[in-house]
């Protein structure tokens, strides 16, 4: 089983490669008919398969579905689609009584690559089951999976640049809840602070994070950091994500180069990966029940 995160023409991509105990052809056959690769893809397909061939996805539980176009078929190795303004490349050959499948999805949202090798991870295992005439796999969210694709993928590292004397660190990072439990997981479950009041961590109230300078509930929170914690200014966002949840982007800057280093370890792993943990928590349980906050 590997994955891995790369790019494809300058645009981001994901590379799933899984091994299945079967002759080529009748893998080729579950990849490319459409009442067998509908059993596993993430929606009900509509194709012609031909090179130029029209496609149609169904919508399904974590996307709108769509259309698409064929742009290269070549039995029984390779197969080549377009769905929307993404691409997708199925590739098979043999390695002794085995075929080998090589999935590549080009898309331009990297801090995606982590639910999208997650979820096709999902669906690679409900091909197995297709070839092998097995029952499909219970339905699942992948949630450990994701976030230790994450890491392996380098997701959880933040984009660092500098500018006019600024340095700027910027972490994006998918979650596996929604954005009103991402809200409570970073503030705990007391209303928001107004803009101009002290900023105080839920679980250690005795201390100040900083003075907010902007609030939006359940969307956008700014502050000016406080004395003695690194950086001078934090942002953080929660945005529309994956079907796993919505993403947290949280961007700290600061003009005093030592704190760079600090700033990036208190506010990535001290907030950023904390929330991401707790989600996971949360994710787990019914209603995210017992799941303490920042």
């Amino acid at each position: 089983m590997t994955d891995t995160l790369g790019t494809t023409g300058g645009r981001p991509s994901v590379r799933i490669e899984r091994r299945y105990p079967h002759p080529i052809e009748k893998v080729w056959r579950a990849v490319t008919e459409p009442e067998h690769l509908s059993s596993w893809f993430p929606s009900p397909v509509e194709l012609e398969l031909r090179p130029g061939g029209p496609m149609r996805f169904a919508a399904f539980a974590e996307g709108e579905g769509g259309t698409g176009r064929v742009t290269t078929v070549e039995p029984p190795h390779r197969f080549e689609f377009r769905w929307g303004a993404e691409e997708i490349r199925i590739e098979l050959s043999e390695s002794g009584a085995e075929t080998v499948v090589v999935l590549t999805h080009v898309f331009d949202d990297r801090p995606l690559g982590a639910s999208l090798a997650a979820g096709w991870g999902a669906c690679l295992a409900g091909l197995a089951a297709v070839v092998a005439g097995e029952p499909l796999p219970a339905p699942s969210r992948e949630i450990d999976r994701h976030e230790e694709l994450v890491r392996l993928l380098g997701l959880d590292q933040p984009v660092l640049t500098e500018a006019d004397g600024q340095w700027t660190a910027t972490f994006d990072r998918q979650l596996t809840c929604p954005a009103d439990v991402a809200w409570r997981l970073f503030l705990g479950r007391a209303e928001a602070p107004a803009t101009g009041a002290e900023l105080r961590p839920a679980g250690a109230p005795g201390g100040v994070l900083g003075t907010v300078t902007a609030v939006e509930a359940e969307r956008l929170l700014a502050f000016d950091v406080a004395a003695g914690e690194p950086g001078d200014r934090v942002r953080v966002e929660l945005v529309a994500g994956s079907g796993h949840g919505a993403r947290l982007v949280l961007t700290v800057q600061g003009a005093d180069p030592a704190e760079r280093t600090a700033a990036v370890e208190r506010w990535g792993e001290g907030a950023v990966e904390h929330i991401a943990r707790q989600a996971a928590r949360w994710a787990h349980t019914e209603e995210g029940a017992g799941v303490s906050a920042l």
